[in-house]
């Protein structure tokens, strides 16, 4: 009896394995571009991470509201 719980066991914990997270095939779509690529930034990264920045501000309750 003790085998056959403990056979169980085994067969139920078995199946608490984690997931393999990498692809199994390569990517099929449409290539990648930059998100800084197009207008208005036409490839100036720094005018970009700028732009985030400053947007990440606005959405700060700390920073907008006046003190």
């Amino acid at each position: 009896m003790k085998t056959f719980i403990g056979a169980a066991a085994f067969v139920l914990l078995g199946a608490c394995h984690e997931i393999p997270q990498d692809a199994p095939k390569s990517f099929a779509g449409k290539s990648e571009t930059r998100p800084y690529a197009a207008a208005p930034f036409d490839g100036d990264k720094a005018a970009y991470e700028e732009a985030m920045a400053r947007r990440a501000d606005y959405q700060d309750d700390y920073l907008r509201v006046p003190k």
